[in-house]
C-alpha cells in the first residue's frame, strides 16, 4: 500500500524484484540441484521490515522454477469505480 500523506511512498517488499533476483542468483551463485531456499529482507530502513521467501528449483544445473512468497497484513481495502 502506498500512502504518501502518511509517509509510505514506496513498497517495503518487492516480490517482482525478487523474481528478477532469481536469475542473478542462478547466474552468479553455485546452486545445487533440487530446492535452494533464501530469505530476502527488505523495508527495515523505512520502518516496515518485510521478509520474502524464495525457493529456486535447479535441475541439471539450470533454473527450472522459482517460488516467491511471504505473509501480508491487510491495512486498507478499496474499490475503484469508473
Amino acid at each position: 500500500m502506498f500512502w504518501p500523506g502518511a509517509g509510505v511512498s514506496e513498497d517495503p517488499a518487492t516480490g517482482s524484484a525478487v523474481a528478477a533476483f532469481s536469475g542473478v542468483l542462478e547466474k552468479f551463485e553455485p546452486l545445487k540441484n533440487g530446492p535452494n531456499n533464501f530469505v530476502i529482507e527488505q523495508g527495515y530502513e523505512m520502518g516496515r521490515p518485510s521478509l520474502i521467501s524464495l525457493t529456486l528449483i535447479i535441475g541439471d544445473g539450470v533454473l527450472k522454477s522459482a517460488r516467491i512468497g511471504g505473509h501480508a497484513v491487510e491495512v486498507a481495502r478499496g474499490v475503484i469505480s469508473v
